[in-house]
C-alpha cells in the first residue's frame, strides 16, 4: 500500500451531513479510509515499541449497525489486541443488556483507543474513551483511590503539551478545556455521562496546511507518545488491574471449563443472549475454546459455552 499523501478538501467533504445514511457516497469514504490505513500502518511502525501489544483497526465507511446506521466519520484506532480482549469479552458482555448489544456492537466502545478520527471539520487525533469502556476509566478512578495516585494522574495531565485538550461528548471543540490545566480528580469525573466521548488530544481543522501532507504523520507519532503516560494509567492490564479483575477472570475461566464438561451432544441447551437470546436448540457439535454448535431448526449458530443454559 502507498504511503499516507495527507489529506483534501474532497476527504472532509465525503462527511457531510446529507451523506451519512446514504450508500450512494461509499466510495468517497472508502478513498479516505485506505489513506487512514495507510496512516495507521505507518503510525504503527514508528512506534512498535508504545503499541506492542495493540491491534490496528478502523471503522466502518458505510452505514451500519456499527455506526446507527450514519457513516459522519472514520477513525484508524489501536486497542488491546484479541486475546486481551476476549479475557476480558464475558466480563464486559455481562454488564450490558441485549439491547445495548443490538443497538451498539461497535467492539472499539468498550475499549479505551489511540485513534485518528476524520469527520467533515477536520481531523482529531488522541485517546478515546467511550462511556462504555468502564473496563479503564472505572480502573483509573479505582487507581486514584490509592495514596498519591491521584497526584500523580495529575502530575501526567500537567506535562501534557498546551494544544492537547479535554472534550466530552462528540469530540474535541475550541471551547474544550486543555489538559495540562486539570487535576487528576476533575478529569476522573463524567465518563459514564458522557455523550458519548471522551477525547484527549488535538483536533485539527480542514484548513489547517499540516493535515495535507506528511507533517501530519509525525504530528501524529508526537502527540502519540505523549499521551502513552496516560494510556499507561488509565488502561485495564494484568499488570494495571485495580478491579481485580484477574481473579473474575479466572472464576469465569473455571466456571465454563465446567460447564464445558456438562454437555453433550444431542443435549437441548437455551441462549442466553445475541439475537436467539431465549431459544431453544441442540447441541450439534463441541469445538475448542468453549464454543457450542447450536441448531435451531435449520439454523446453525456458533454460541460461546458461558451464553447456554439448560431449558
Amino acid at each position: 500500500m502507498a504511503g499516507f499523501e495527507g489529506f483534501t478538501p474532497a476527504d472532509f467533504d465525503a462527511f457531510e451531513q446529507r451523506k451519512w445514511a446514504s450508500n450512494a457516497f461509499n466510495l468517497e469514504r472508502l478513498e479516505v479510509k485506505l489513506k487512514l490505513t495507510s496512516l495507521g500502518k505507518t503510525i504503527g511502525l514508528l512506534l512498535p515499541r508504545a503499541l506492542d501489544g495493540q491491534e490496528m483497526d478502523i471503522t466502518e465507511e458505510r452505514p451500519s449497525i456499527f455506526n446507527q446506521h450514519k457513516a459522519c466519520d472514520l477513525t484508524v484506532f489501536f486497542y488491546r489486541g484479541a486475546e486481551a480482549r476476549k479475557r476480558l469479552g464475558a466480563i464486559l458482555d455481562k454488564a450490558r443488556s441485549i439491547a445495548d448489544h443490538v443497538l451498539d456492537p461497535a467492539l472499539h466502545h468498550r475499549h479505551m483507543v489511540l485513534g485518528v478520527r476524520v469527520d467533515e471539520r477536520g481531523v482529531q487525533a488522541g485517546l478515546f474513551i467511550h462511556r462504555h469502556a468502564w473496563v479503564d476509566w472505572k480502573n483509573a478512578r479505582e487507581r486514584c483511590h490509592g495514596y498519591g495516585e491521584a497526584d500523580r494522574l495529575g502530575q501526567i495531565l500537567s506535562a501534557l503539551p498546551p494544544d492537547v485538550h479535554v472534550g466530552r461528548g462528540q469530540g474535541l471543540g475550541a471551547q474544550d478545556p486543555v489538559a495540562s490545566g486539570q487535576s487528576g480528580d476533575a478529569f476522573l469525573e463524567g465518563f459514564e455521562s458522557a455523550d458519548p466521548w471522551t477525547v484527549v488530544g488535538t483536533a485539527f481543522d480542514r484548513a489547517d496546511p499540516l493535515l495535507a501532507g506528511q507533517g501530519f504523520v509525525e504530528r501524529a507519532v508526537g502527540l502519540f507518545e505523549v499521551l502513552m503516560p496516560l494510556h499507561g494509567f488509565i488502561a485495564w492490564t494484568r499488570q494495571n488491574d485495580f478491579h481485580d479483575l484477574k481473579e473474575v477472570i479466572k472464576e469465569h475461566q473455571e466456571k465454563v471449563l465446567r460447564k464445558f464438561s456438562s454437555v453433550e451432544v444431542g443435549d437441548k441447551v437455551r441462549i442466553l443472549s445475541g439475537l436467539a437470546s431465549g431459544r431453544v436448540g441442540v447441541v450439534d457439535a463441541i469445538e475448542k475454546k468453549g464454543v457450542v454448535k447450536v441448531r435451531i431448526g435449520l439454523l446453525v449458530m456458533s454460541v460461546k459455552m458461558e451464553d447456554l443454559a439448560r431449558p
